[in-house]
């Protein structure tokens, strides 16, 4: 009789650095739903200022609704690229970094990763679908960019 074999754990997937792994796909989607939650807070805020302004100083109307047009455009890039978490990433301890070297993301990086968001959105939302199939669990919106998400290891 041969004697039984003895059953393997698969090698761990090797992540972007070491201590380091890469941000689940499901971290990612409750960090998206929470940000785009406090865009709409920020929209609707603004919204009623420029409600209240109509009816009181019509000049005064133009700056929240220029505000209304601004702020969801840089939302996203002005986090990615001052610490590389949104408040919704922050929540879910995750961040973006350039896949390249782990680096913050440059101003260029952000408005290319949001274009990439677009992007990945545009076809049936595969873009953000491929996510499941890249081995470094990167969107079309990574691949454009050069950014990859990260988990940030736990606080001691």
């Amino acid at each position: 009789m041969s004697s039984p074999v003895e059953w393997q754990a698969p090698e761990p997937e090797a992540g972007p650095a070491p201590g380091l792994e890469f941000a689940d796909p499901g971290g990612r989607l409750v960090a998206y739903i929470v940000d785009i939650l406090l865009n709409m807070v920020i929209v609707v805020a603004l919204s009623i200022l420029a409600g209240l302004a109509v009816v009181t100083v019509p000049v005064l109307a133009v700056l929240p609704v220029l505000a209304i047009l601004i702020v969801p455009l840089l939302y996203f890039p002005y986090y990615w690229q001052r610490d590389g978490q949104t408040p919704g990433m922050r929540m879910m301890r995750i961040k973006v970094v350039r896949d390249i070297d782990g680096g913050p993301v440059s101003w260029g990086g952000a408005i290319l990763r949001l274009i990439g968001y677009w992007v990945s959105g545009l076809v049936f939302y595969i873009g953000y679908i491929w996510i499941f199939i890249d081995k470094r669990r990167r969107g079309w919106h990574d691949l454009i960019a050069g950014t990859v998400v990260i988990k940030l290891p736990p606080v001691s």
